[in-house]
């Protein structure tokens, strides 16, 4: 009888592990130092590539500006060393424009609109994961708990798109505390977004690197430039993927130099949830925050050109527009399914293995979430939500005021 008990006890802990590791790896993929960056370098050469606050994990990937791909194949301290890949035709991305594709599940309606002569708004939703994240130079802090200055940065882009008659909904929903745990607790906030059926859905965040990674200069105006960030972890990678080619091929067209690059890390960053999805670094903490609302500016045109076409404040186009799909790229339900079995069955012993580098660095997680991160977890402040919501009011009447007080 006792080693039955013994039995079950064991059973029952591998059975709490698994169930613990498959609800919050991609959470710990997610995570970002608490101090300092990593600097990537080419091995071999020692060029630099690109910095980096997210957690670097080996396999992730960096798509540069000039659009030559590079994969981690060694992390050693704050630096890392990635090797070529290859060297991306970018462009070949929009062969199929966006807005003269449209998905099946899609083309009864399109039919019944274009008989009706009626129309669809177009829609945009915004949100953000950070919701504490600000810039050093106008916000006076890196960080401002329920209501960062990156808030500001997501109403210029909301404006920018309305000005483009482009009905842009963005969440004020704070996700504090900036842990690993802030995914979990924004995937709320997408999903109420998601039901207003949505065109696309954008996760505005700032980096925390130097601020001469982000300094650009688009057409003559000095701007803080941006960055594309894909997960890996996600059963629809190749959809996102494109999109994200989509959208840096569009700005490699119209304005060289905004899109600084695209990364690839481990984490799913919540773009399982809907094939247009997206997360964006504008500018870093470090730069002004006037520089990334110039970028967010820019960048809802790409937007729009990308998901609408050229002409898109001429002609209306039914939403639900399908990414254009690129070879090999297949149905995301059952690729899902597949990506959860996969998990279940080879996930755990590879994670303690390879991606933490041992078992120790997952019992070290493990004692981090059940301590800190899990109490987090149901710790925003309800007070904190009444006043950030209170200020949102006024957040789109102040950005237009404070561009013009730029100088």
């Amino acid at each position: 009888m006792k080693g039955m008990s013994k039995g079950k006890k064991i059973i029952s802990v591998i059975v709490t592990a698994l169930i613990f590791w498959i609800s919050c790896t991609t959470t710990m993929a997610e995570e970002e130092r608490e101090k300092g960056y990593y600097i990537v370098y080419e091995e071999g050469t020692n060029k630099k590539i690109f910095s980096t606050a997210r957690v670097l994990y080996l396999g992730d990937q960096y798509l540069n500006e000039q659009n030559i791909l590079y994969e981690i194949v060694k992390i050693s301290g704050d630096k890392a060393y990635a090797i070529f890949k290859e060297k991306v035709d970018i462009q070949r991305a929009l062969d199929l424009p966006e807005s003269q594709v449209m998905a099946e599940v899609f083309e009864d309606e399109y039919n019944t609109l274009k008989m009706s002569g009626a129309k669809k708004e177009k829609v945009i939703a915004i949100y953000h994961t950070h919701s504490d994240e600000s810039y050093i130079p106008t916000d006076g802090k890196s960080s401002i708990p329920y209501k960062g200055g990156i808030f500001k940065v997501g109403t210029a882009l909301k404006t920018a798109l309305g000005k483009k008659g482009i009905k842009a909904i963005q969440s004020y929903q704070p996700h504090d505390p900036h842990d690993s745990m802030a995914y979990q607790r924004s995937r709320r906030t997408a999903t109420e977004l998601l039901k207003n059926t949505p065109d696309a859905i954008v996760d505005i965040h700032r980096d925390a690197v130097p601020a001469e990674e982000y300094q650009g200069n688009v057409n003559g105006q000095p701007l803080a430039k941006m960055q594309l960030v894909v997960g890996r972890q996600n059963p629809q990678m190749n959809t996102i993927n494109n999109f994200a080619k989509q959208l840096k091929a569009t700005a490699d067209k119209k304005y060289p130099g905004l899109i600084k690059g695209i990364f690839y890390g481990q984490g799913g960053y919540n773009q399982d949830m809907y094939p247009r999805s997206i997360l964006i670094e504008a500018g870093t903490y470090t730069n002004s925050r006037y520089k990334a609302q110039d970028g967010a500016n820019i960048m809802a045109d790409v937007i729009a050109t990308t998901l609408y076409g050229e002409d898109y404040e001429k002609e209306t186009t039914p939403r639900g527009g399908a990414t254009t799909k690129i070879p090999g790229e297949g149905g995301g339900a059952s690729k899902a399914l597949l990506w959860i079995i996969g998990i279940i069955i080879f996930g755990f012993g590879a994670y303690m293995l390879i991606s933490t580098g041992g078992v120790n660095v997952l019992t070290a997680k493990i004692k981090r979430f059940s301590g800190r991160e899990f109490a987090n977890f149901l710790g925003n402040n309800k007070s904190a939500l009444k006043e950030t919501k209170k200020d949102a009011n006024s957040e789109e009447r102040q950005v237009n005021n404070e561009d013009k007080d730029e100088g």
